[in-house]
């Protein structure tokens, strides 16, 4: 040690480079010597240093260490520390258990509460979009409220849900607020997933909540405020003039074979039946329909630690107004987290999230009317009320349905609420300092009901009777779970796991009523008088599940894990309830090897390895059993009628999964993740064709393959770092292709609108089924479709055109999924002002615009407004026009019906949020009694890229009885949204 006659004090604060909060407990050392203090709860430190020039070193938990050279006597030295990104995500939750990162064998991402925190959503799948590889996120619907739809590496089912299964704080499904939200971690691959068997046949997300940091009991307060606007994207429609010109096309001299035709327009019919005051008339709908919507988000924390007890409470209120009107949705959550150390052996963990919500939906004909309605109608009286509209009214409405929407919403009701209450108990016993007993249990339960109300003043089906729906939905179940967890060391060897038993339990009851005939100004179900129907239904779930894991390290470079998952579920026969979902991963760590140990251009290299099996059981109870609808009556009896055949072989959909990945680290900058993977899921859970001797048309079976196969790439780099810049950059990339095979047959499924999608052996999932449109006759100006010849052998031989529509020929042109889709992200730090850039794209999908087949419609309906055509669009005018791209109103017939013509690509390219925040000086927020400010302004879907023509390209990826996959058609818009956001922490 070296020794000093002579030292001075220096004093100083350290905080937090992110958001610039005072550090306690930091240590502050004088470099060389063991001189040293540590910061109070102000983050304030006095050091005595040799007199003359000395060097501290700073150090604290999760934090890069910082040497900051000073004189002795200096005062207010300022230290800023910055996370170690490495450090923190070094305790990764993965399955029933925790793990550090270099232990991983298996393909994991995790997403720190920091990168979440740019998009200010009431749901963590927006939040999540482009941040993780692999992740496709799609946002089909901007209601309020509304979810996006999930999906992790592909499409891996026919039947099943194929959105990932959300574990929160431990236990699988549960119940949070984003603004709790602590962390979030992604499992992927089957080394990592196996251990939920069953139920993670579409991957894992895990939620981690907040808990206590610092000792003291810290404070934040979040209040943000805006607005939100619609995006139509490019489906730009007609004013009154563009309509008005448009429709002259209507009025050319053309009748199809005859041979006098001059082609010209006949202004003097045009002007007699479209009078020139129209242009005068200039109404959007789509304006007067979808306003600037406020939104707001207040949230409120404390948090704490004591000898005994770790406690966490967080209540936050969300609202939004919809931009379509009369919708709305509002949440209040409530959570306390909170672990009471009993003895060093024991602790008790008691976790509560309390949430209420309510809103108002819309009908989707509302929607419908507010694209379709024509200019020329005025929707307002001379008071600016609403008018009422339909097939009597005097005078003079051009929109076909003869229906007002404005009015139809003002006399309707479409509302919902519900309520949510989760409570965890956990129970953490160590009974030797290797072996451990841990129980995590929840009880959970949930009401909601939902209401349709459609006033008898009200135009349209329900005029003069009314009509009124309500469902109520009750929810509640158990999830228990107990292990006898290991983890010893022998030398340089390390075995950890566990074993034990889980149990999961749920019921639905299900109860409602409709009817007609209510008195106006009435909306209770006590009053309808006729068509009165009542209906009631219960459903129950039981998993019960025997679970084990072994892991195996040797001197931190070699790494092995293997999982055992035994499930039995009460949705199939006794004899084929239960399913076992190995899974095996291994992992070797080379830059911990002795040759690697001096590289100073490799910081990490791990090669990965994993296979395993999940499985699936998501079609509901009761499918293997032959049923029968009670429903109808024989001889004033009930009668029982044939419902659904029995399948009592039926069995578990199972998903093998094989991934490879490396993981790489460089110049402690870049890290970089590849992995390569295929999943094949077996014995699909069908609806299979059946002869028509049995008298039904399908019977649920176990038939067919999906085969997914894909690589991943994900960076994140550190590009400059210095003491006042930092510059950011994550990106991420999916490739996944799958195809069918083992099918019993071609499978036609048929959408809405006679829109189909084949399911076939060799062919792709969701794939397109419909006529090629190759555009317009140049002589006739009808239609053109493409015919395929075929020999006698059925092997197509030929093509040619064809104008009759039901010699065209129903071809495969492309899949609703895309070929890849990922994130390019960059956050920069000037002092304390930060700014984050989001982007997200998604190429090589198809989506059929069912809008255009109403607002491209050829003079069909001539009374909906209709779309502006593209640019290069050119309505067939006479014989030779070859430049003509859209068919002659006097001649396309079946022009509309479902071909390529309205087929898009869905490739876009989206800023998906930027987020610029300017944090106080710690100086400046004390003297108002904090211990930080922020304050941040943010812009949410800011500009879409694509060439896609319609609405917004995010379409629903989710089969439906009303929702074909990749069809867009008439959806509530996404929105834009920008909020001011102030963040306060003491």
């Amino acid at each position: 040690m070296q020794g000093f006659s002579q030292t001075l004090p220096v004093t100083g604060r350290v905080v937090s480079a992110l958001d610039k909060q005072p550090m306690a407990g930091v240590t502050v050392s004088v470099k060389g010597t063991t001189i040293g203090a540590m910061t109070n709860i102000n983050g304030d430190f006095t050091v005595n240093v040799p007199a003359g020039k000395a060097t501290l070193v700073i150090r604290f938990v999760g934090f890069l260490s910082k040497e900051v050279p000073v004189t002795g006597g200096q005062t207010g030295v300022q230290v800023q520390l910055t996370e170690d990104v490495q450090q923190l995500t070094d305790v990764v939750v993965v399955g029933y258990t925790s793990k550090k990162q270099n232990e991983l064998t298996s393909a994991v991402t995790v997403v720190s509460a920091n990168k979440l925190k740019d998009v200010t959503a009431n749901d963590v799948g927006t939040m999540l979009q482009g941040k993780v590889a692999g992740l496709q996120v799609v946002n089909s619907s901007g209601a309020p409220g509304a979810v996006a739809e999930i999906r992790l590496r592909g499409v891996s089912s026919v039947n099943a849900s194929q959105s990932p299964l959300f574990v929160v704080d431990g236990i699988i499904g549960g119940n949070y607020d984003p603004n709790d939200v602590e962390s979030i971690t992604v499992l992927k691959d089957a080394g990592a997933t196996a251990l939920y068997g069953s139920q993670a046949n579409a991957g894992v997300i895990i939620i981690t909540t907040k808990t206590a940091k610092q000792g003291e009991t810290r404070f934040e307060a979040k209040i943000s405020t805006g607005f939100r606007t619609a995006d139509f994207g490019k489906m730009n429609l007609m004013n009154s003039n563009q309509l008005y010109d448009y429709q002259k096309e209507f009025y050319r001299d053309y009748i199809v074979g005859a041979t006098d035709n001059s082609y010209k327009i006949d202004l003097v019919k045009f002007y007699a039946e479209r009078p020139l005051a129209l242009r005068n008339q200039d109404y959007n709908w789509s304006k007067e329909s979808f306003k600037k919507a406020p939104i707001y988000n207040f949230y409120l924390s404390a948090s704490g630690k004591t000898e005994k007890n770790d406690y966490y409470v967080g209540a936050s209120y969300y609202k939004e107004k919809g931009t379509f009107v009369n919708t709305n949705f509002e949440r209040v959550n409530l959570r306390g987290n909170s672990t009471y150390h009993f003895s060093k052996k024991l602790d008790v963990t008691n976790n509560i999230n309390l949430s209420a919500s309510q809103g108002k939906s819309y009908d989707y004909m509302d929607v419908y009317y507010s694209f379709l309605n024509m200019p020329w109608d005025n929707p307002y009286d001379a008071n600016g009320k609403p008018i009422y509209v339909d097939g009597n009214s005097t005078f003079k409405w051009w929109s076909r349905d003869k229906i007002n929407p404005l009015n139809t919403v003002q006399n309707s009701d479409h509302s919902y609420k519900g309520f949510n209450i989760n409570y965890d108990l956990g129970i953490n016993y160590r009974i030797t300092n290797w072996l451990t007993f841990a129980s995590t249990n929840r009880v959970a339960s949930s009401f909601d009901k939902g209401t349709n109300f459609v006033s008898p003043v009200a135009a349209g089906t329900y005029h003069g009777t009314g009509y009124i729906d309500e469902l109520n939905t009750l929810n509640y179940g158990l999830i228990s779970n107990q292990l006898l967890k290991f983890d010893f060391k022998l030398g340089d060897h390390n075995l950890s796991g566990f074993v034990g038993g889980a149990f999961e339990t749920s019921k639905s009851e299900y109860s409602g009523a409709s009817g007609k005939g209510l008195p106006e100004g009435l909306k209770v179900l006590n009053v309808v008088s006729n068509n009165q129907l009542v209906n009631g239904a219960n459903n129950k779930y039981i998993l019960q599940s025997l679970i084990s894991q072994v892991n195996y390290n040797y001197k931190n470079k070699y790494f092995l894990s293997g999982s055992f998952r035994y499930d039995g579920s009460s949705n199939f026969s006794p004899s084929h309830r239960y399913g076992g979902f190995p899974s095996v991963s291994a992992a070797w760590l080379a830059s911990n090897e002795d040759f690697m140990a001096d590289n100073s251009i490799i910081s990490n290299l791990k090669l990965r390895g994993s296979y395993g099996i999940t499985g699936t059981q998501d079609i509901g109870a009761s499918r293997y059993l032959g049923l029968f609808s009670l429903t109808t009556q024989y001889n004033s009896l009930v009668g029982a009628v044939p419902y659904q055949l029995a399948s009592p072989n039926l069995t578990w959909e199972s998903k093998r999964q094989i991934n490879a990945g490396i993981d790489i680290g460089l110049f402690n900058r870049v890290n970089l993740t590849v992995d390569v993977y295929r999943n094949d899921t077996k014995d699909l859970l069908l609806q299979v064709s059946q002869p028509l001797s049995v008298g039904f048309e399908t019977k649920w079976d176990n038939a067919g393959t999906v085969i997914n196969k894909g690589i991943e790439v994900g960076i994140n780099s550190t590009n400059v770092r210095t003491k006042d810049f930092e510059w950011n950059t994550d990106f991420t990339i999916n490739f996944n292709n799958n195809k069918l095979s083992g099918f019993p047959s071609d499978i036609i499924k048929t959408g809405s609108w006679s829109i189909s999608q084949i399911y076939r052996n060799g062919g792709d999932l969701f794939e397109f089924y419909m006529p090629k449109w190759l555009g317009v006759d140049a002589q006739t100006g009808a239609p053109v479709w493409e015919k395929i010849i075929y020999n006698t052998e059925g092997k197509a031989v030929a093509s040619e055109k064809t104008s009759d529509y039901a010699q065209a020929t129903n071809q495969e042109v492309g899949s609703a999924l895309p070929k890849f889709q990922g994130g390019f992200n960059n956050s920069f730090r000037y002092k304390n002002f930060n700014l984050r850039v989001s982007t997200y794209f998604n190429y090589g999908n198809k989506v059929f615009s069912n809008n255009l087949r109403f607002m491209m419609n050829d003079g069909h309906e001539p009374y909906y407004n209709q779309i502006q055509l593209p640019a290069g669009a050119k309505i067939w005018s006479g014989p030779g026009d070859t430049q003509a791209t859209e068919p002659s109103p006097q001649n396309s017939a079946n022009s509309t019906e479902t071909s390529t013509r309205y087929l898009r690509d869905g490739s876009y390219f989206t800023i998906r949020n930027i987020a610029f925040s300017y944090t106080l000086p710690t100086a400046w927020a004390s003297k108002i009694a904090m211990k930080g400010v922020t304050v941040g302004v943010t812009a949410d879907n800011v500009a879409t890229f694509s060439n896609f023509l319609g609405q917004d390209p995010q379409t629903t990826i989710t089969p439906g009885s009303f929702a074909t996959p990749g069809v867009s058609d008439f959806k509530y818009p996404n929105n834009r949204q920008y909020l001011l956001t102030v963040n306060f922490n003491f």
